[in-house]
């Protein structure tokens, strides 16, 4: 249990935090200790926290009270946006992060590797409308956990090993989606490394529906290089060409969805010969 989640099970008015008089903190501190009393599921340093974060913290603790996703988040409920009738929309982002850094940072981290283990990225990104709330350290954490998928995949493919290995994730728009949370100089080497290998691989066998899904939901990440990006959007577009090559009649006008394909692939490897040679 965590501060947030007691505050949902004490039932504390959250629309009037920011009024509370002293004698309004004084009865509520009173609430709290006699519910950690009666109930010993409660952690002592758990009311103990939410104590203090009524008392010295309570701009921060509204925020994340009257906002419906950072409050679902740690409550680990689903109200709907019908009882957040009074959402703050400015906030010091400085503050919401050491806030959360000092009472539910634990809980943060927990919910990226459970849903990052269960494969679930659209959840995470679900939240990533308030990522500058976040403390650095645990997107960290979770930036290093998602390269290191990424790394699973690039070993799996390199080595045409699939045995024992779920990387069915590779399929996943959303897995790239929440990637493109997290761009940079060195996840866009990663993706172009993606890109090679899996542009090779549907080259040689246009008919796969793994190498052809790959190919369309790595168009969800938008990368630090432009370029990449353009690269990407192009990869699926061809895709979709050849899709609608192979199902329509035999028509020759024009240049095909394979023309345009093999160029971009050029392309790529232009880029990453490029930027070896820039190093």
């Amino acid at each position: 249990m965590n501060i947030i989640e007691l505050f949902e099970e004490l039932k504390i008015d959250k629309n009037n935090i920011l009024l509370f008089s002293p004698e309004d903190i004084i009865r509520v501190e009173k609430q709290i200790n006699v519910e950690k009393r009666i109930n010993t599921d409660i952690d002592v340093n758990v009311a103990n926290n939410l104590i203090l974060a009524i008392k010295d913290y309570r701009e921060e603790l509204h925020f994340v009270v009257s906002n419906r996703i950072l409050y679902n988040l740690f409550s680990k409920k689903n109200y709907s946006r019908n009882n957040f009738p009074f959402p703050q929309r400015e906030y010091d982002s400085e503050k919401i992060q050491h806030f959360i850094n000092q009472f539910l940072n634990d809980d943060l981290v927990l919910f990226f590797d459970q849903n990052l283990s269960q494969n679930k990225f659209d959840i995470i990104s679900d939240i990533f409308d308030y990522k500058d709330c976040f403390p650095e350290d645990a997107l960290f954490q979770l930036t290093k956990k998602l390269s290191g998928k990424l790394d699973v995949i690039l070993v799996h493919l390199n080595q045409n090993n699939f045995q024992n290995i779920d990387i069915s994730y590779i399929e996943y728009r959303s897995f790239y989606v929440l990637l493109s949370y997290f761009s940079s100089i060195e996840m866009d080497d990663k993706i172009r490394s993606l890109v090679n290998i899996v542009s090779a691989r549907y080259n040689a066998n246009k008919l796969s529906s793994f190498y052809m899904a790959c190919i369309m939901s790595m168009e969800g990440y938008v990368a630090y290089d432009p370029y990449l990006t353009d690269v990407l959007v192009g990869n699926r577009e061809a895709v979709l060409a050849n899709e609608n090559d192979r199902h329509s009649s035999n028509d020759s006008s024009g240049i095909s969805g394979k023309t345009i394909f093999f160029i971009i692939l050029a392309l790529v490897k232009m880029m990453v010969l490029f930027s070896k040679c820039s190093h």
